[in-house]
């Protein structure tokens, strides 16, 4: 047992190998990712400043945006920070418990962000097939616990394969293939045979990603289903704000389907895999408050109204 934590302490550190293919480019890839990751920031805080501001937003679908907004920022601040150290310093090292945190934030901010897609289409559900007893049903106490429990099962569910990863002996090599500590490519560095768990971390991924999307296209063909049969205006209009919401959904998880497709894919160069990977994770960052205030006629409204007003006290729900 003592020789088993020795070896598991030989790689003290890890090197990311940053995007190869690109390092040639440094100077406009690091400009690039800056203005993605300025953007990112100023659309998503934004909203989050919209919302707060204007009382005609302080209903659940904008709540739960507020959160999708978090999560935007918190995933690209996770990634970014140390990618640009390495593309413009070249500053590749990561400690190893770092390397870890890393990895556990990426997926547990990607699981929360699949738990709270699934309340926003809950909301949008009930708005459209209920929408007599909407407000009885998404009230304001159920809107926190329903913000609460999927942050918490979010954080919760990558507990499992991270201590799987942390169970592992990593003795050498220690150089990321990636930019960033992605699972797959630092459980690979492990010494011992990583297959079986590699396997299962894939099958959980595209659970975790597919059955809330399964769920999320059952509930918009019900809500398609009512549309066509009573055939409302006020169907039709509460349908309207449901179309931002589901270009989200359908960006978001065929985006992850293709992120984890490209590791079981063997014919496919490492250089192209990082490139797909990092552009994943920032293109819903960045789309997703480009979809909701180009589509979203109250998000204008505030914007044109309060954009330059102080920020006011809030109560949410009213």
């Amino acid at each position: 047992m003592t020789a088993t934590n020795e070896t598991q302490h030989n790689v003290k550190e890890f090197l990311l190998a940053g995007i190869p293919g690109l390092q040639t480019h440094q100077n406009l890839l690091f400009i690039a990712l800056l203005l993605v990751y300025l953007a990112v920031m100023a659309g998503n805080l934004l909203i989050l400043y919209l919302v707060i501001l204007d009382q005609r937003l302080h209903t659940p679908m904008y709540f739960f945006l507020c959160h999708l907004s978090v999560l935007d920022i918190l995933i690209t601040t996770t990634i970014l920070p140390k990618m640009f150290a390495v593309i413009l310093l070249e500053d590749r090292i990561i400690s190893f418990s770092w390397c870890f945190v890393q990895m556990y934030l990426v997926l547990a901010i990607g699981c929360t962000e699949n738990v709270i897609l699934i309340v926003m289409a809950y909301d949008r559900y009930i708005a459209i097939m209920k929408p007599l007893h909407y407000h009885l049903i998404i009230n304001g106490k159920l809107c926190v616990l329903l913000a609460v429990g999927a942050w918490v099962l979010g954080y919760l569910a990558p507990f499992v394969p991270l201590i799987n990863a942390l169970s592992l002996t990593y003795c050498g090599p220690n150089i990321v293939a990636y930019c960033y500590c992605d699972y797959p490519a630092v459980v690979s560095l492990a010494c011992a045979d990583v297959s079986d768990i590699i396997s299962m971390a894939f099958i959980n991924a595209m659970c975790i990603v597919n059955i809330p999307l399964l769920l999320i296209l059952f509930s918009y063909f019900r809500i398609i289903l009512n549309i066509y049969f009573t055939n409302t205006e006020d169907s039709k209009k509460a349908f309207s704000t449901c179309s931002s919401h589901l270009i989200v959904v359908l960006t978001y998880y065929f985006s992850l389907d293709l992120l984890y497709i490209t590791v079981v894919i063997g014919n496919i160069s490492a250089d192209a895999r990082v490139i797909i990977g990092v552009f994943i994770y920032l293109l819903t960052p960045l789309l997703n408050p480009i979809i909701y205030s180009l589509r979203n006629k109250q998000i204008k409204q505030a914007a044109e109204k309060y954009l330059d007003l102080p920020l006011r006290p809030i109560t949410f729900f009213h």
